[in-house]
Formats: structure tokens, sequence, C-alpha cells
């Protein structure tokens, strides 16, 4: 969406919903300057917080979408999660697990992934691991992974007969100074859902013989640059 189409999207709504540029700017606190230049299609103009309150007080979702060089920009995001998945896996499969990678599931229309699902045959185990780069949405998070621990153990145990003994579902993030700033910032959330952290995790790996909710930062090592060197 070019800039003239969101800023002409502002006004129809706001005008939609029978609100002047004032009362729009009040609901968001921001100077009506603001609205004005919104709607004129001058969003350079406006910082992208301001946008963003224009925009919840509308109840307009603003999608940011970022292109580069054709499809090239999503496999570079993506690598880092899969190089973590790709990690993960083989720790497992290490220990005795047998992993799905990208599982899905469908149960009466509520439809959804986990990164990996994993079952140990000797302790008769299952494992739900999701995989984050970076903390973005804490309580999208949390939901989803709730949804996921409602619907998959007994989708799974009726799809393969994986009768559990145990239960774990783990989050490994990406060892980062900014993801431990986040799980560091909402402190008491993080131990309320996830009590079990990375040391406590891997043991519980090599034996899982009780259930387990847990909080895995894993390093990587850095990979070498693929493109021409920046000068």
């Amino acid at each position: 969406m070019t800039d003239d189409r969101a800023g002409r999207l502002i006004k129809a709504v706001r005008v939609h919903l029978g609100l002047r540029q004032v009362d729009l700017a009040e609901a968001a606190d921001v100077d009506q300057k603001v609205v004005t230049l919104l709607e004129r299609g001058e969003l350079r103009r406006v910082s992208v917080e301001r946008f963003r309150r224009v925009c919840a007080a509308l109840k307009i979702e603003p999608v940011l979408e970022l292109r580069w060089r054709g499809g090239l920009a999503d496999r570079l995001v993506d690598r880092g999660h899969a190089r973590i998945v790709e990690a993960v896996i083989a720790e497992l499969r290490r220990l005795g697990w047998e992993c799905l990678p990208e599982y899905t599931f469908n149960v009466y229309g509520e439809r959804g992934s986990v990164d990996i699902l994993a079952w140990h045959p000797v302790h008769r185990a299952l494992l739900l691991v999701e995989i984050k780069t970076r903390i973005t949405d804490m309580q999208a998070m949390l939901g989803s992974l709730s949804k996921k621990l409602r619907l998959v153990p007994a989708e799974i145990a009726r799809e393969r007969r994986w009768e559990r003994v145990a239960l774990g579902h783990v989050v490994v993030l990406l060892d980062t100074r900014a993801n431990r700033s986040a799980v560091a910032g909402h402190r008491a959330t993080f131990e309320a859902a996830f009590p079990s952290h990375t040391a406590q995790v891997r043991a519980w790996l090599r034996a899982p013989q009780s259930n387990l909710a847990g909080l895995w930062f894993l390093a990587l090592r850095r990979e070498p640059p693929t493109g021409r060197a920046v000068r």
C-alpha cells in the first residue's frame, strides 16, 4: 500500500466512524497536525509510534512489509530460524528422540503447527518445541502455545498411538542480548510459564521422566557473510 492510499484509508475510516480530526487526535493521544499529515499521505513526516496510535484508535491493523531482492529477504530472515531448528533436532536425535519438524494439526477447525514435535520411545515422553529468533509478542506466543498444548497431545495420541507418561513444552530462544533483556523485563510472567531454564531443560531431555515447561537459550555460531563485503 502506498503512503497516499494509506492516508486515504485513514480518512475514510475516520469519516465512516463519524469522527472529526480533533476527535481522532484526542483518541490517539496525538496532535491534530499528525492526523492531517497522515490523511494527506505524508507518512514520512510522522513517527512510527504516532502512526500506530492513530491506526489503533481507528481499529486499523498496520502491516509493515519490507522487500529486498525478490524473495531473498524471506530466506535471509528464515535462515536463523532454520538453523535453530536443525541444531535442536540434531541434539534431540542424539539423545534418542524421534522428531517431526513442522507438525501441522487441524482439530475441529482449530489449525496450527508446532516447530518440532518429538517423542522419546524409551521414556514415553512427548515434547513440543517452539523456536523463536526473537520475542515480538509475548502474549501471542503464550496464547498460541496454550492452544497447542490443549490440542496436540490428544491429537498425536490418536494419530500415532503415542501414549505418553511425560509431557514437555519448551521455547527455544536464540541467545541474544535483546532476547535476554525481553525475558528479564517480564521475569514474573516467564517464571510462571516456563519455570525450568536452559540447564534444567537439557537435563530433562536426557531423562524425561516428569512434566516440564522450560525456556532454552541456544547460542549459534555466527555465519560468514555470503555476499560481497561492504567497504
